[in-house]
């Protein structure tokens, strides 16, 4: 879908384009200038923040510096990283001083994932020694947060300083009237990603309420809805606004928590803009998509 949609823009506005690095890259040429966009990042954003808000450890630390609202996070690397800035941050001893500060209840991810992979909810000392150690194996540092007991996850698209999208997150969770199958109600939750999964072949009981993922990531099941309370709407492009001020952020995706107890926090911030999952749930979500990403380019050849 993604590339569909540059396709098409790069047609309109007459820009010549080329897929290079196995079409990871996509070379854009108008007028004898050239500009680039690698996957989903746009040539908006400067090289050094952008690094900062694909790493979730550096995010925390100049937003909350900033003395914007976000989710606590710790890094920790290696047992082997024996440099300086490792200290207190990659021994077994520190793992565990982490996980006891937060009542042995963390969620464990890569420090540069995305899509919700290798994001783990840890309450035990086994599971959390297991899954640390299988991220080590692919990851040069992790981060660790406490557990938020989230009610909704919301994504805002930002780009200078304009609020262009904004929805909500609903993680798959289904409740049992005692009579259709697990599969069926995942299946009426979202159709799209459950019709062709192999589900435990069980009945839930009335009232039963079954979690498939602790996750909001709609690559992961989650369904998205431009359905969001007025004021809370507010609320969020407010904070998203002050982000993009404070920081200088051009182009980007910013993930906003609202916690059971009503807490309004910034889970994470991308340089990298996808819009193109949600297109599945909202009307004329392909056009919404085009349109931005057609006023980023034109930006981009603007400067």
């Amino acid at each position: 879908m993604y590339r569909k949609i540059i396709k098409e823009i790069c047609a309109e506005l007459n820009i010549k384009y080329t897929f290079l690095s196995k079409k990871w890259v996509i070379k854009l040429e108008k007028d004898g200038i050239i500009k680039y966009l690698t996957g989903n990042k746009f040539d908006l954003n400067g090289h050094a923040l952008g690094n900062i808000m694909d790493d979730k450890y550096a995010t925390y630390e100049v937003l909350n510096n900033l003395n914007i609202p976000i989710c606590r996070h710790h890094i920790f690397y290696r047992s082997n990283n024996q440099n300086s800035f490792a200290k207190n941050c990659h021994t077994k001893e520190d793992l565990l001083k982490i996980f006891d500060k937060y009542h042995q209840d963390v969620v464990i991810k890569p420090n540069r994932g995305s899509m919700g992979l290798g994001v783990y909810h840890i309450t035990n000392e086994n599971d959390l020694f297991t899954k640390t150690k299988l991220l080590f194996e692919t990851n040069y540092s992790i981060s660790i947060c406490p557990y938020y007991d989230i009610k909704n996850e919301y994504r805002l698209i930002i780009l200078d300083n304009e609020v262009k999208l904004i929805f909500k997150k609903t993680k798959p969770v289904v409740v049992g009237d005692g009579v259709s199958a697990l599969k069926e109600l995942l299946v009426k939750f979202n159709k799209k990603y459950y019709r062709d999964m192999d589900i435990p072949n069980i009945v839930p009981k009335k009232g039963e309420i079954y979690q498939y993922d602790f996750k909001f990531n709609l690559s992961r099941g989650s369904i998205a809805s431009v359905e969001i309370d007025e004021k809370l709407k507010n609320k969020l492009i407010t904070l998203a606004k002050t982000i993009a001020q404070k920081t200088g952020i051009r182009f980007a995706s910013i993930d906003i928590i609202e916690t059971m107890d009503k807490k309004i926090l910034v889970l994470e911030a991308n340089s990298g803009v996808t819009i193109d999952k949600v297109t599945n749930f909202i009307k004329d979500g392909k056009n919404i998509a085009k349109k931005i990403y057609k006023e980023a380019i034109i930006k981009m050849f603007d400067e």
